[in-house]
């Protein structure tokens, strides 16, 4: 069996099957549609006539120097362009996807989406477009509930917001971002929906594990109540630096059947966890996503998995934390407790 996905750490099962429910909502037989070809195609080795999900890069930019973020390595700096992509561009993209029937794309990948001056126009093309499902992730520093409202009335289906740790925690983490005022912010996006009597866009909460080891019950209970999901992800090596990494024996990467990226550049890159962009596929410039999608390159990337190759033959999946071994562990969550899957010799600690 193929290892869909190595899941995040989720601090509750029921605001898990809230989100999933919300996150479907308009939709949900399409949903359940795609959440069956997301599990199902890569255990099958079934290449679908074109990608169900896209990710399109707004911004390769950041306004943030995170500690734990690939953004912030020289090697980021050399390899990536850090660009807005144009609006000419995306909607040649969203188009295309658009044709062929693809349920949702994702608006952002290694920079801050919001740095793109067109967001909210480009969710509104793509809505009128017949995209299912529209989503971003964001560190939450340019978006204000003006957008928000914006962002709302377009039809924007989901939104992640990266929040690391509580009070001084996040904001050495998050600077130049200020903590009491982005928890307002977001207990404000949840008294805007509930105004207007509306389910989306639904907000999901995401940090690093480490962020809030120490706090996690607490970090729960305060965004419980305005939130959708509360999941935390595991510290992976963006920075590069372990060593002695153990790799899962037989491995074959699922994303390869799952979803086509998109850098802000127009450059087609092999996966979402291909940073920086070591092996292109294309170029949406002047490429269909359908030619890319069943072409030489991508042929070759799969055939190279299902041979159990993939991290002896391609770079970028040297690096990546899917064929990275875990170990089970039990976390203290307040009174309760729940499994968390670490990477095997992996330190604990952002920046690290």
């Amino acid at each position: 069996m193929v290892q869909i996905n190595k899941d995040q750490i989720h601090l509750s099962r029921w605001k898990r099957f809230q989100f999933n429910w919300h996150r479907g909502h308009g939709h949900r037989l399409a949903y359940l549609a795609n959440r069956f070809k997301w599990y199902v195609y890569p255990q099958l080795r079934h290449t679908s006539r074109f990608p169900d999900h896209v990710d399109v890069e707004l911004s390769a930019a950041c306004d943030m120097t995170c500690p734990m973020c690939y953004t912030i390595t020289e090697e980021f700096d050399r390899s990536v362009t850090k660009k807005l992509m144009s609006f000419d561009l995306f909607k040649k993209i969203v188009d295309e996807c658009a044709r062929y029937g693809c349920y949702s794309i994702r608006l952002s990948l290694r920079g801050e989406p919001f740095l793109n001056k067109h967001i909210v126009e480009m969710v509104a093309y793509a809505k009128r477009a017949g995209i299912k499902e529209v989503s971003t992730l964001t560190n939450g520093l340019r978006l204000n509930p003006a957008m928000f409202r914006e962002l709302m009335a377009v039809g924007l289906d989901w939104i992640t917001i990266s929040f690391d740790g509580m009070g001084k925690t996040y904001e050495e983490i998050r600077a130049p971002a200020k903590f009491e005022e982005a928890v307002e912010k977001i207990k404000t996006y949840k008294r805007i929906k509930d105004d207007a009597g509306s389910v989306k866009p639904v907000i999901k909460i995401q940090p690093v594990w480490p962020s809030i080891k120490e706090c996690a019950r607490e970090f729960y209970e305060l965004f419980e109540p305005y939130v959708d999901h509360i999941a935390s992800n595991p510290l992976v090596d963006y920075l590069r630096k372990d060593e002695n990494i153990e790799y899962w024996e037989n491995f074959t990467c699922p994303v390869l059947y799952q979803r086509l990226v998109i850098g802000s550049d127009g450059k087609i890159l092999l996966c979402s966890n291909d940073e920086m962009g070591l092996h292109p596929l294309g170029d949406a410039n002047h490429e269909s996503l359908y030619e890319v999608w069943h072409g030489p390159k991508m042929e070759e990337a799969r055939a190279v998995h299902r041979r159990h190759q993939g991290v002896a033959s391609l770079e970028p999946c040297k690096h990546c934390y899917l064929p990275r071994k875990t170990q089970r562990v039990i976390e203290r969550m307040g009174d309760a407790y729940i499994p968390v899957d670490k990477l095997i010799n992996r330190p604990d600690v952002v920046g690290r």
